[in-house]
């Protein structure tokens, strides 16, 4: 062998084993992966794995934590996080239940679903000041956490937030939270007391079921709704079914009563009936309700088949869904300060013939007098529609064509529910909502036409689902608000227009979802979100462009629309985007995406 390929061996050598050396040193530990400021978790090295991370230091300049970053990182301890971090993924910690320390920034405004489910060597925790919400199941069956203090920026306690936290003693309600959802603390078994400050006007079913010690509830005097079982199996409670032979009040709220007579009083102060606080009594005849009352609850008084005489306090302002549902009650008073008339909310009460309302709530719908004599006896006019006050309530089998009356404001929830016969619908402009599901599963309707100078304000959650013979639809200048699955499989729909000056900012969920003849469509101006698969589906679509004043378009805002082919977005998403563009379509044909 000749001196010059000796040598040239010897370097092929020596190159191999530095890069060999350079692959085992960047290899043989765990390594971070961190992508646009992003954290998206950590992979195994050749001598380390993530089962025996036990101390993670996340680098600065990191400003998010992505979803199930810390997945399989079953030993870890302890957790630093920097201080630019702004939000954490959802169920980014889940499962690390040997996690004992973890500061969270100062700076985090978001912290996901279940972002620290079963985290259960947790123990202690401060939460940071801007954080405006704690979402469903985030520190759910952390067991060993014992305090927890709400920031006054949080508005609302998503449910299963802290439930099962078998350990946790204090907990610090501040003034800003408005809604505790359910089960939100159930299962806190050492928790003795809690005040609930004035400024929360909603508690959801079950959110302190099972918090056996809890024996002192010093309840918000801004409540609003209490619903079903909220303190049950508590001291409280417990205490409250020997104590009082009617029922259990907590603070002006009545949770339960059950005496089984004929006639009922509620005591003065009272100002919130809670959900089916009332319910399945049978021989109850007669309800005096105090001029304090404001509502009365889900189920309120539901199946009291023989209640016939119940008064409506000056006070009263609002009637939860179904509250009265299946009751015997022959006529009802509503006074003008009634703001809410929920669904069902006399639906079944076969007798009801005679109703007074001095003026009519926004939203009220023929399904609030479902199967009543009084919806029943309302005549029709020559389009087959019933009308109340200035609500068009319900259509009976009428016409092809419908004009609707000069003077109507609102187009009640399912009015046109499934009628098959409706071809065509002249909408006036003195229309100011089209309500929940009004046109759901009118098949045949291909127009709908809206008056010049339309005051339409609401187009709400799916109006025109499953309108399968609608071709083209021009929404007015006047609209504010495109409701959940709105236009959702209009499958012939071909051409959707936003008249110019259309003050529409959000596109929700699912609005035109599966509208798989959808070719053309011109966005609103001041659109500035665009949310989960509002474009889904749109298999025909070819061409999309985003207005400048966009910020915001989720993941999934336009999944599988295989014939896309070019979409035009402002820069100012451009980063975000980047993201987007790989989940529009399952083929990984992608788009051209053109930023200005």
């Amino acid at each position: 062998m000749g001196k010059g390929l000796k040598f040239r061996l010897t370097i092929t050598i020596l190159l191999f084993v530095l890069f060999f050396a350079q692959y085992v040193i960047t290899h043989v530990k765990i390594k971070m992966i961190i992508k646009n400021n992003i954290f998206y978790g950590v992979e195994d090295g050749l001598f380390e794995s993530k089962l025996s991370l036990k101390e993670l230091t996340v680098p600065a300049g990191v400003k998010s934590i992505s979803t199930y970053a810390f997945l399989g990182c079953e030993n870890i301890e302890v957790v630093e996080l920097p201080d630019t971090l702004e939000s954490i993924g959802e169920l980014s910690f889940m499962g690390c239940r040997k996690l004992k320390h973890i500061k969270i920034p100062e700076n985090v405004k978001d912290i996901g679903m279940g972002a620290f489910y079963e985290c259960s060597s947790l123990k202690n925790l401060e939460l940071p000041e801007g954080l405006e919400k704690i979402n469903a199941a985030t520190f759910k069956d952390c067991i060993v956490l014992e305090k927890i203090n709400i920031p006054p920026g949080v508005n609302e306690v998503d449910e299963s937030a802290f439930s099962n936290c078998k350990e946790l003693k204090e907990i610090e309600l501040n003034e800003g939270l408005k809604n505790i959802g359910s089960e939100a603390f159930s299962g806190c078994e050492k928790l003795q007391s809690i005040e609930i400050p004035d400024s929360v006007e909603r508690i959801n079913s079950y959110a302190f079921k099972d918090c056996k010690k809890l024996s002192e509830i010093y309840m918000s005097k801004g409540i609003k709704y209490i619903e079903e079982g909220t303190f049950e199996g508590t001291k409280y409670y417990e205490r409250g079914l020997w104590e009082d032979e009617n029922g259990i009040y907590i603070g002006d709220a009545l949770i339960k009563y059950w005496n089984k007579g004929s006639e009922m009083k509620v005591k003065d102060g009272t100002r919130v009936i809670a959900s089916k606080a009332c319910s399945n009594l049978p021989d109850l005849i007669t309800v005096e309700l105090p001029e304090s009352i404001k509502v009365v609850g889900y189920e309120a008084f539901a199946n009291c088949k023989s209640l016939k005489n119940i008064n409506m306090p000056q006070s009263l302002e609002d009637i939860e869904d179904r509250a009265f549902y299946e009751c015997g009650i022959e006529s009802i008073n509503i006074s003008e300060n009634v703001k809410n008339i929920g669904s069902m909310a006399f639906a079944n009460c076969r007798n009801l013939s005679d109703i007074d309302m001095e003026k009519t709530p926004d939203g009220l719908d023929a399904g609030v007098f479902e199967n009543t004599y009084w919806l029943e006896n309302l005549e029709k006019d020559e389009y087959g529609c019933k009308y109340f006050q200035d609500i068009l309530l319900k259509y009976e089998n009428g016409a092809s064509y419908v004009k609707v009356r000069e003077g109507t404001k609102s187009i009640g929830s399912e009015a046109f529910l499934n009628s098959e016969g409706l071809k065509s619908i002249e909408i006036p402009k003195s229309v100011e909502i089209i309500g929940r599901e009004a046109f759901s599963g009118c098949k045949n309707l291909n127009e709908c036409i809206f008056e010049e100078e339309s005051n339409i304000k609401e187009i709400q959650l799916g109006a025109f689902k499953e309108c399968k013979s609608l071709k083209e639809i021009e929404i007015p200048k006047s609209t504010e608000y495109l409701g959940v699955k709105a236009f959702e499989d209009c499958e012939a729909l071909e051409k959707v227009v936003f008249k110019e000056g259309c003050d529409i900012k959000i596109l929700n969920m699912g609005v035109f979802f599966g509208c798989t003849g959808l070719k053309e469509i011109t966005l609103p101006s001041r659109l500035e979100e665009v949310h989960f698969a509002a474009f889904a589906y749109c298999v025909s679509l070819e061409k999309i462009r985003f207005p400048e004043s966009m910020q915001y378009i989720d993941s999934y805002a336009i999944t599988i629309c295989k014939n896309l082919n070019q979409i035009e977005v402002p820069s100012s998403i451009k980063e975000d985007f980047a993201i987007i563009k790989k989940k529009i379509n399952s083929e990984k044909v992608y788009p051209k995406v053109i930023y200005y």
